[in-house]
């Protein structure tokens, strides 16, 4: 048995290796993607920069005390959380 695993842990090894290769000389060797032109042959002019945002004001915002609408998180109880960790599979 622990010839087989030793001998999987190597196949992947050399099969990650190659495809990670392989795709590396792929992309080396693809084509460069072509430039925009017009009927003309000129290249298209790029396009204009945005404009940006306004900031947001919340000066009008409610505070977590007013009740009104703001946004609060609650943490869950101390009782309700566990001593567990989360991701456990219960397995052997």
């Amino acid at each position: 048995m622990k010839n087989i695993k030793h001998s999987l842990h190597i196949l992947l090894t050399f099969a990650s290796m190659l495809g990670f290769l392989g795709g590396w000389a792929t992309l080396a060797h693809s084509r460069k993607p072509a430039q925009p032109t017009t009927a003309s042959g000129q290249a298209v002019e790029s396009l204009p920069a945005l404009v940006p945002l306004a900031p947001v004001d919340l000066s009008g915002a409610a505070s977590p005390d007013s009740g009104s609408g703001g946004m609060t998180i609650i943490a869950p109880p101390l009782s309700a959380r566990s001593s567990r960790p989360v991701f456990s599979t219960g397995g052997s």
